[in-house]
This record gives C-alpha cells, sequence and structure tokens, in this order.
C-alpha cells in the first residue's frame, strides 16, 4: 500500500486548480468532496500516477468540469482522499474514509453541500489486505462494503446533494497480484526474478482476455528461470507459478465482486441520490478489448518496477513508454486510465439530463396542434359560418425550437412535423363544436450526444362559443400517445465513442380555455384583448437500453405539469380577399419549471436524478397570420408566431393549411 509522502502543493497543481476554479460550469453543481484512497488523492499522501505533476486525476477533470478548484484537504480543500486509506479504522487508523468523512462533517457542522457532488470510492486496500487470509477474507470484505454504504449514507442524511460512489476495480487484474506469486514464491532472486516478468510482460501486447493470460504465464516463466538454472526446475517452478497465480486470481475476482455486491445492496437500502458507476465492469471492457479505448497493454506498467507512481516520472530511466498502458505502476491507474474514468463517470451522470428532451416531444406536439386549430379558430371568427354548417379542414405545423437550457446534454434544437386533420359543426348561430387528429413523425437532436424520433397521435375534441356581441370562448380537450423509437445517447469514453440505444412511449392529456373581445375600429378592422390558460400532464414511461456493457442505463418514468397562463391584444382585419391579424401576448408558466429524470446503471440497484436548468417562467409571443378565402365554400389560412425572452429555447412555430365548408 502506498506510505505516506509529505509534501508542499506542486506548482503545476496549483496551476491546475486556479484553471480549473476559472472553467465555466456545465453542471448544476456548486463544489466537488471526494473520500477515498490512492485513486482519489490529489496530494493528501501523493498523486499516485505518472508525471502528475502534467496530468489529471479522474476527479480533478470533474472538478475542472464543472468549475471548481479540488485542492487536498491538508491544504484547506475538499479532496480527503488518502493514498493507503481504507473504509474503517481497524485496517489502517492514520488514513479511512470513517474519519475522512467525519472530518468533512465536523468542519461544516453536520450540514452537508445540496448543491454538492460527492465522490465516494473506497475499498482496493480492503480487499488487498482481506485477501491475505482467505479464511477471513469474506468477513473483512463484508464489514468494510457495510461500513462504506453507511459513510455514504451518512453523508445524505446529512443533506449531501448528489454521491458519485464507484465500484472497487478487480484486484486480481493488477500488476501487484503476479508480483505477490513472485515474492513469496522466489524470494532469494525476488527482484530479479519481478525485473524479468516485467520484462517480458511489458514486451507483448494483450489485446484480449486470452493473450492478457497467455502473457502473464509467459513473464512468470521467464522469473521462475531466476530460480533454478536446471530446465526441468525452471519448468516445475513455473508450473507452481501460473498455478498459484490463477487461482488468487479467481479469487481475488471473486472476493472484489462480493465486496461491490453487498456494498451495492446495502446502498440501495437507504434514499438520496446515488450515482453508482460500474467502473470494476469498464475495466474488465478495457481488459477484454484495450484497443478500443486506446491502450495496448493492460498486464504490464510503464512505471520501472519496485517505483511509485507517486515518484514516477517518464524522464526516469527504466521508464516504458513503448506501450499505451492500462496501469502506471502495479497498483496504479496510468493518466489515460484516468482520463477514461473522468469519461465514464461524467457519462452515466449525464445520462438522466439526457433523457428529460423527450417530455418536450409531447409538448411540441401539442403546441403544433394547438397552431392548427388556433388557425381554424381564427378563421371562423373572421368569416363567419351558418347554423347546420359542416367543415373540415387540414393542415401542416411545425416548430423549430432550442434546448440551450440543458446544460448537462448539450446545446441542441429540435424540429418538429405535424399534420392535423378536423371536422367542425355549427350547433347554433353561436356555437360550434368539432374534433381533430393529429399526427407527428420528427427526427429529434437536443444533442449531438442525445437524438431520438418521436412519433405520435393525439386527438382533441373543441368547441368555440359567441358570447355577448363581439366577444368569443374556445376550448378544447386532448389526449396524445407518443412513441420513442432509436434513442442514442452517445458518450466519449477515452478514444471510443459508444452509443446506447432504447426505445419508450409517452403520453399527454391536456386542456385550453382561451376568450376574447374585438372591439370595431372600422368595419373592416377590429382589436381587443384575449386571455388563455392551458393545462397539460405530460408522462414518459421509464426504459432500460439495450446494451449490457458498463455504461448502459435504465430511466425511471418522467412527469412534467405545465400550466401556462396568456393575457394579449389582438389586431384582427377582413379585407375579403386577404385578412391579416396580429397578437402579442405575454405568458407565464404557473407549473413545473424544470424537466426532472432519474435512473441508474442496468447493473446496479441505486438511482439518482438530475434536472435541467430552470425553464423561465415569463415571455413573450407573437403570432402574424392570414386567412384567405380561395372559394365561396374553400379558404386557407396560415400563421407564424416567434417567442421572445426564453433564454432556456426559443421557439419558432408556423402553420398551413386549408378548410372547406358544406
Amino acid at each position: 500500500m502506498p506510505l505516506k509522502i509529505t509534501r508542499m502543493p506542486r506548482p503545476a497543481v496549483l496551476a491546475v486548480a486556479i484553471l480549473c476554479s476559472m472553467t465555466t460550469s456545465a453542471l448544476a453543481y456548486d463544489q466537488l468532496y471526494v473520500f477515498g484512497d490512492s485513486l482519489s488523492d490529489t496530494g493528501n499522501n501523493g498523486r499516485f500516477t505518472y508525471d502528475s505533476n502534467k496530468h489529471l486525476l479522474y476527479d480533478e477533470v470533474l472538478a475542472q468540469r464543472i468549475g471548481a478548484a479540488l485542492v487536498a484537504s491538508d491544504n484547506d480543500g475538499d479532496n480527503y482522499a488518502a493514498g493507503g486509506g481504507v473504509v474503517v479504522p481497524a485496517l489502517n487508523p492514520a488514513d479511512n474514509t470513517q474519519d475522512q468523512v467525519q472530518s468533512y462533517l465536523n468542519r461544516v457542522n453536520g450540514r452537508a453541500d445540496g448543491d454538492g457532488l460527492y465522490i465516494h470510492w473506497i475499498g482496493g486496500n480492503d480487499l488487498a489486505a482481506a485477501a491475505l487470509n482467505p479464511t477471513t477474507a469474506p468477513g473483512v470484505a463484508y464489514n468494510s462494503a457495510a461500513a462504506a454504504a453507511a459513510q455514504v449514507h451518512s453523508l445524505l442524511n446529512a443533506g449531501a446533494g448528489t454521491v458519485i460512489v464507484p465500484t472497487v476495480p478487480n484486484i486480481g487484474s493488477t500488476p501487484q497480484l503476479m508480483e505477490l506469486i513472485i515474492q513469496q514464491a522466489l524470494t532469494p532472486v525476488q527482484n530479479a526474478a519481478v525485473q524479468a516478468a516485467y520484462a517480458t510482460l511489458n514486451s507483448l501486447a494483450t489485446p484480449d482476455n486470452d493473450s492478457r493470460t497467455q502473457a502473464i504465464h509467459q513473464a512468470l516463466t521467464a522469473a521462475a528461470a531466476q530460480g533454478s538454472t536446471i530446465p526441468q526446475a525452471q519448468q516445475a517452478i513455473a508450473a507452481q507459478l501460473i498455478a498459484a497465480f490463477d487461482n488468487l486470481s479467481a479469487q481475488a475476482g471473486q472476493l472484489t465482486d462480493f465486496y461491490n455486491q453487498n456494498e451495492d445492496r446495502l446502498l440501495a437500502q437507504g434514499s438520496g441520490n446515488i450515482v453508482r458507476v460500474d467502473v470494476n465492469k469498464l475495466f474488465s471492457e478495457a481488459i477484454a478489448n484495450p484497443a478500443q479505448f486506446g491502450f495496448t497493454n493492460t498486464a504490464g506498467m510503464a512505471c520501472p518496477p519496485g517505483v511509485s507512481s507517486a515518484v514516477c516520472s517518464s524522464a526516469m530511466p527504466g521508464f516504458d513508454s513503448s506501450q499505451s498502458y492500462l496501469f502506471a505502476d502495479h497498483f496504479h491507474p496510468s493518466p489515460q486510465a484516468h482520463q477514461l474514468i473522468a469519461d465514464y463517470i461524467q457519462a452515466v451522470l449525464d445520462g438522466p439530463a439526457q433523457v428529460v428532451a423527450l417530455n418536450q416531444a409531447t409538448a411540441a406536439m401539442a403546441r403544433d396542434s394547438r397552431a392548427t386549430l388556433d388557425s381554424r379558430f381564427q378563421q371562423l371568427r373572421n368569416g363567419g359560418n351558418p347554423q347546420g354548417a359542416l367543415g373540415v379542414f387540414g393542415g401542416y405545423a411545425g416548430q423549430h425550437y432550442d434546448y440551450s437550457a440543458n446544460l448537462a446534454a448539450g446545446d441542441g434544437n429540435a424540429t418538429t412535423h405535424n399534420l392535423t386533420v378536423g371536422v367542425d359543426y355549427q350547433l347554433t348561430d353561436g356555437w360550434l363544436i368539432g374534433a381533430l387528429i393529429s399526427g407527428s413523425n420528427d427526427d429529434q437532436q437536443p444533442s449531438s450526444r442525445y437524438d431520438y424520433k418521436a412519433r405520435g397521435l393525439l386527438f382533441s375534441a373543441f368547441t368555440a362559443l359567441d358570447v355577448f356581441e363581439h366577444g368569443w370562448v374556445n376550448a378544447d380537450l386532448h389526449y396524445a400517445t407518443m412513441d420513442y423509437d432509436d434513442i442514442r445517447r452517445s458518450m466519449q469514453l477515452g478514444s471510443l465513442t459508444r452509443t446506447e440505444t432504447g426505445s419508450t412511449d409517452g403520453k399527454q392529456w391536456g386542456a385550453r380555455v382561451t376568450a376574447g373581445y374585438d372591439f370595431p375600429v372600422t368595419s373592416y378592422l377590429t382589436t381587443g384583448p384575449m386571455a388563455q390558460f392551458a393545462w397539460d400532464y405530460s408522462n414518459v414511461s421509464g426504459y432500460s437500453e439495450d446494451g449490457n456493457d458498463s455504461t448502459a442505463m435504465r430511466f425511471n418514468d418522467q412527469n412534467y405539469h405545465s400550466q401556462i397562463g396568456a393575457l394579449g391584444w389582438r389586431l384582427d382585419s377582413n379585407f375579403g380577399l386577404f385578412n391579416p391579424y396580429a397578437e402579442v401576448s405575454y405568458q407565464h408558466q404557473f407549473g413545473d419549471d424544470v424537466y426532472r429524470a432519474g435512473g441508474g446503471l442496468k447493473s446496479t440497484q441505486t438511482s439518482f436524478t438530475r434536472d435541467s436548468a430552470n425553464q423561465d417562467k415569463n415571455w413573450l409571443d407573437v403570432t402574424l397570420g392570414a386567412n384567405m378565402p380561395l372559394t365561396d365554400q374553400v379558404a386557407a389560412f396560415a400563421t407564424v408566431s416567434q417567442t421572445g425572452g426564453l433564454s432556456s429555447g426559443e421557439q419558432f412555430m408556423y402553420n398551413v393549411g386549408v378548410s372547406a365548408r358544406f
């Protein structure tokens, strides 16, 4: 396990911290707090990757992305992780996450940062200690897993906003395991044997699991040659080393799974936002197919044997730069692996924030359908309709809108396409009823990393009533269904671009009432106020992505309530052949002002939620349109509208259509 290294912060590390603090935030977190061991330590006991003054660790990358400075707690910062750290004091009284978490809670008087992002990653050193005694190993591993879960719950119970809890990577996959086998079996010549093993191991590529195992066996055979000059004895020693390695590697893998499964189960027994990320599975994928992540060797290490990554430099003698390694030294990830871990955590963390875009498709379909219906209402008010008249109408509506407030998912936009057909009947001189059906078929791309196909149907019943001499009231009800197909969530994992796919469905209920009064100005011009209230309830069903790899997620149901009130002023004309009109309205959202979605990895039991940025509560809408009689029974209409003041994404809408009266 790494030893305590006391040092002042390096100038380069301070420069990184300053750079981080100046970066524009891409996520809705105000600070990153870290608890753990050498995988996360940024200076308390060391920085455990080679050339650490040049490369960021995974947690520093994440801190940079939210615009936070991550400084070691020894320097009054928020990173409490310490090399050699374990879960419980019984295994290491000096460095353990129990004391780290308690130290933080003491500092904040027991009230954690509700807007903060937390990382609690611990267990590797506990498992390394447990593996030394197979008889007691399960008990030690379980106690550590239970304590780790309890520490996460203590943070959440104190008010912590979101806690990232990575799984522990398989300790049986680290080069340290091979070293331990050699050191125990070839104690008198262990240094030479380890050197010989790494010389062989680092000379080979490991493009898959089988080649990796073969490379390790070859390395152990090279080590065995240091134990005897007799070929038969070398073969016997090699066979013993290989058998011991294979057996211990399997046991270490089982112990790692035991720890991770129990921590996951115990984490799920509490509440709160827990982002469980399966780094163990990610590393297994990297070992099975390293080339896709940009690695060529997953068994050896870049640093010289016996040199800790905390002091390792690519300029020192014995450093191996001939390959791209998963490991920096015998126990710690390389800088490339740290970048991969950061990318992976970011991809999982952003998942629900990307999925909130689905809910906007149903809202957009309702807006399109209502735009066509409003054009029909305007046409009827302008041209009149005798009692008993049967009307049919149809139109195309579309809109272009932005997703600029969904910062975690990235800026994007969508263009919709909607066809509507309807029928109406004039019951009396002042009362009309009708129904319509709308369909949409859209390819939407809220961001460069998230897109989907949306196909929906909307059914609506409506009525229009003339009141007093120049007043009017319109009302409509609708029910919509939506299929979301070919949902594609893309992410960058090191050099790999991976895409997860899925499909789901949604629905929406809605109602709207609009009233206005037209004051005559001339025989062909009226003007007056309008008021409107629209209520919509949307639901998107939860779904699981199709794959089963480390990034495949499951997402919960989404619900969204919109209650928009509007006050405006209208100007209408009736010139005969061409009848333009205009409306300006002030809109206010009384309902939800955020989109929220929850989910988690398919391979875990926990879940967390993400919100979009707050949507604007107030905005303006400007509409320009016209209707044109083509014959005594046939007429056409067209409308465009534009929002103003929506920092969360402006909307430009348009529709054209025709109607006929019988």
